[in-house]
């Protein structure tokens, strides 16, 4: 979770200075936050290209035009109209790639890397690791490491005795500075992802990649499924080529890259992927290979606005211009072709996929057509403005005429899309502290977070294991160890006794609100324990039909001995365990008991939770396979308070801002430095 992503927490704290935390203002303020990096991504992009193409002698006009084309074709070609606007860690952590690129460019200007322009590297990759989705900071690290090692042989480095030390000093700084500013996340992300059931995920789970299908996709938008990631343009595609034909700077190394990706993307689909899964370090961690395409679309855009400032530069050559004539009118004749085929295949046929074929195949030959209108003119020396504007023109009217109109645009308010249902607040109203709902109709997805409504249920693939293997109960044994007190559901009868206090209505229609007549509360006194280790044994027992309910609540199945004597018999008066508190990272609970007792609580086992008895810390023990329970070895009146106080939130937040404040001061010694020469020079 991108829970201290720079951008995020000023979002956050925006939206509480103006206090607008209504659901559908919420959704605003992330819809902003998404076009604002989507601008970042441009600008940062155009950045990069307008150096690379510069620093290598190229007429600033066409310096210009090839920035303005790779802004264009990252920030509003496929890949980022597609998935990642709905997923803002993805999108998030995409964009500074170019960031870090750009610093190591400047880095490796001269034989011995610049330290100031590394750590400007590291910390872009620091963002991308604390924007939230480690898979896409992976992508970046590889080709900033990769760029780096491409830059630092460029440089002089020409020998692996050389090279290899300077790589390997720059890497190591670019890294501790990435990882130092992140470690505050990370350190309890890789504390949370040794907890779920992620790990279990098999080979054949991981290697989902593009199907080979979607290679149609580079040249048909929107044939084969809802979004075209692969997509760059046809006007971007020819340029993106012409860079390597022309050979710019940089150009084969970008298209190296970009290949690599492209059949890393396939997955399983070929043998590659086997290769980087089995070779290359935390490959073999992430599924969804398809979501490389980030990678194609960085080098793609890049190529483009390089072969753009090619083209615009190079000197007349009538012979060049007419071989590329050529190519690109045979481009379009082949996908005039393509949809002269469509046409006589599907004839007839109204079918949404025919319908968006065909006109793919048209339009991709239209703009195929222009282009070879167009590009040939601007290899036959015409560098003038109102060619490049043209070139910058050919590229928007491409991208937005296929993007603009994408499912992720919906013509819907915020606020009317998350309106939050009026029968929620009656539902919130009736819980106890600690209680859960079980919300399997009527609070949809992660909605219950939004609502504030404490449910059980939750899309994400990062849920704990201990969690999910109870979920995986019969429902009875479910809502009793997770304390749940509602159902939502269109059922008029549950598998435990239960009375419907309400009737409402969602998306697909009513459904019943049921309160179960005997739930367990989040707190429950038990007298007699079990010790079994195994969690399959436990699990297996839980779910046995066997296994009664009353078994269940009054027998702790421990996974260690508790370490108090229990009573040979419950005492005739039972206890009571009240939560007095109930916050995200507190709990407060009452106890009265007659004897030793183990309190049992429907919270997740899980590390950083410390436990106190009238102020003396008690260990937590594991119960059920993935909860928490306590030992309470003497009768009377106690207080039991639960805090969460996780090390590796303080070891990273030291560690982050230790790193922090490495960087603020080697830049006032950058600084200071800098101003000390200047007055050199100025009493010289």
């Amino acid at each position: 979770s991108a829970v201290f992503y720079p951008p995020r927490l000023l979002t956050v704290a925006l939206v509480n200075a103006l206090d607008r935390t209504a659901p559908g203002e919420l959704y605003a303020a992330l819809q902003t936050e998404m076009a604002l990096h989507v601008l970042l991504a441009s600008l940062l992009m155009y950045a990069l290209v307008r150096r690379l193409t510069a620093a290598s002698g190229t007429h600033r006009l066409a310096s210009i035009a090839g920035g303005l084309v790779a802004a264009l074709t990252y920030a509003y070609g496929g890949y980022l109209a597609g998935y990642p606007p709905l997923q803002l860690a993805v999108l998030e952590a995409g964009v500074w790639l170019p960031l870090a690129l750009l610093a190591i460019f400047e880095a490796t200007r001269a034989p011995r890397p610049r330290w100031l322009c590394l750590m400007l590297a590291g910390t872009a990759l620091g963002l991308a690791l604390l924007a939230g989705h480690p898979q896409t900071a992976l992508f970046a690290l590889y080709l900033a490491l990769a760029f780096l090692g491409y830059r630092l042989w460029l440089a002089g480095a020409r020998t692996w005795r050389t090279w290899l030390p300077r790589f390997v000093q720059a890497a190591a700084l670019m890294g501790l500075v990435a990882g130092g500013l992140a470690a505050v996340q990370l350190l309890p992300g890789l504390e949370y992802l040794q907890q779920t059931s992620r790990d279990a995920l098999p080979y054949a789970e991981k290697a989902h990649g593009f199907p080979l299908r979607d290679l149609a996709q580079i040249v048909f938008p929107g044939v084969v499924s809802e979004w075209s990631p692969l997509y760059i343009g046809i006007a971007g595609l020819a340029l993106a080529l012409v860079a390597v034909w022309r050979r710019a700077a940089h150009s084969l190394f970008f298209a190296v890259a970009a290949l690599v990706a492209l059949v890393w993307s396939f997955g399983a689909g070929t043998v590659v992927f086997d290769v980087l899964y089995l070779l290359a370090p935390g490959v073999s961690w992430f599924r969804g290979q398809e979501r490389a395409a980030y990678l194609i679309a960085q080098c793609a855009a890049i190529l483009a606005g390089l072969g753009a400032a090619a083209l615009l530069a190079s000197p007349a050559d009538e012979g060049a211009a007419q071989r590329l004539r050529r190519a690109l009118w045979r481009l379009a004749g082949l996908l005039a072709l393509a949809a002269a085929v469509w046409l006589a295949l599907w004839i007839g046929t109204d079918t949404p996929r025919y319908d968006t074929a065909l006109d793919a195949a048209i339009f991709s030959a239209i703009i195929a057509g222009l282009s070879a209108l167009l590009l040939p003119r601007l290899l036959a020396g015409r560098l003038r403005g109102e060619w490049a504007l043209l070139l910058v023109a050919l590229v928007a009217l491409d991208l937005f005429s296929v993007t603009r109109g994408g499912p992720n645009y919906e013509p819907v308010r915020a606020s009317d899309r998350l309106a939050e249902p009026a029968y929620l607040d009656e539902v919130r109203g009736d819980l106890a502290p600690g209680a859960r709902v079980d919300g399997l109709r009527g609070v949809f997805e992660n909605y219950g977070a939004l609502y504030r409504v404490p449910d059980i249920r939750t899309i994400s693939p990062l849920r704990l294991a201990g969690v999910e293997r109870v979920l995986a109960l019969p429902d009875d044994r479910a809502w009793e160890l997770l304390a749940v007190e509602q159902v939502l559901i269109d059922w008029e009868q549950l598998m435990a006794p239960s009375t419907i206090v309400n009737t409402a209505r969602d998306a697909l229609g009513p459904f019943n609100i049921h309160r179960l007549d005997d739930p367990r509360p989040f707190a429950q006194l038990a007298y007699r324990a079990e010790v079994v280790p195994d969690d399959d044994v436990v699990f297996a027992r839980l779910a046995d039909p066997a296994t009664s309910l009353d078994y269940i609540r009054s027998t702790a199945l421990l996974a260690e001995a508790p370490g108090v004597e229990l009573p040979d018999q419950p005492p005739e008066t039972p206890g009571a365990a009240v939560v007095t508190d109930f916050e995200p990272e507190r709990i407060a609970i009452e106890i009265e008991t007659s004897a030793p007792a183990i309190l049992t609580l429907a919270l997740p086992a899980y590390p950083g939770w410390e436990a106190a008895i009238d102020g003396e810390a008690a260990p937590l023990l594991r119960a059920y396979g993935g909860l928490s329970a306590l030992a309470l070895p003497d009768a009377g009146a106690h207080t039991v308070t639960l805090e969460y106080r996780p090390m590796t939130f303080t070891l990273g937040a030291i560690l982050s801002l230790s790193t922090l404040a490495l960087l603020i001061g080697a830049l006032a010694v950058r600084g200071w430095t800098a101003r000390r020469a200047r007055r050199r020079v100025s009493v010289g």
